[in-house]
């Protein structure tokens, strides 16, 4: 198990790192669903590979919580 990152350990990392690089995050193609639950609207990500979702590798969110972030940054 990777020991936590300490204070010092974020405080060496550039201003805009590298996610997978830098931070050791592995970047996922996904793709977006539209779905209905309970009377409400959901978006489901889901990875492009199908045996990720095994490894729960999806995200429900509700629609007003999504944005593109090249609008808002």
């Amino acid at each position: 198990m990777p020991r936590p990152a300490s204070r010092s350990d974020w405080e060496d990392q550039p201003d805009d790192p590298d996610l997978e690089h830098d931070l050791g995050y592995e970047l996922l193609e996904m793709r977006s669903v539209k779905a209905r639950s309970g009377g409400r609207d959901h978006l489901l990500f889901l990875p492009e590979e199908d045996e990720m979702l095994r490894s729960e590798a999806f995200i429900v969110a509700h629609p007003d919580v999504v944005c593109q972030l090249e609008e808002h940054i």
